[in-house]
């Protein structure tokens, strides 16, 4: 029973949230943004509206867009040390999603 409350509480957590984003310094040297909106409970609409709050009426430039799915269980493996071959309970379904996006203020 604590452990499936627990594993309740991860997933909400998973869920909520909003776009986090950090000052960068682009190769000419002027300032840009890396926003993150990763998780399953977001997407680009995220990042583009933490975009919208930074910049404000002057808007933005999008200079770049990454973001993958990355099964559980690839996941859990690329965190764990490669001679190991337990990959434990977090290879059950799901997906660890990453997304970003790189802006510039006009």
């Amino acid at each position: 029973m604590l452990r499936a409350l627990f594993m309740l509480i991860v997933f909400v957590s998973m869920l909520q949230g909003c776009a986090t984003s950090r000052e960068v310094f682009l190769a000419d040297g002027a300032k840009g943004y890396n926003i993150n909106c990763s998780g399953s409970g977001r997407n680009y609409s995220h990042c583009l509206e933490k975009a919208g709050d930074i910049c404000g009426t002057q808007g933005y430039h999008v200079l770049n867009q990454q973001g993958e799915i990355v099964p559980f269980p690839q996941a859990i493996r690329d965190l764990r040390n490669a001679q190991s071959t337990s990959i434990g309970f977090l290879t059950q379904s799901g997906s660890r999603v990453t997304r970003n996006l790189f802006i510039k203020c006009k």
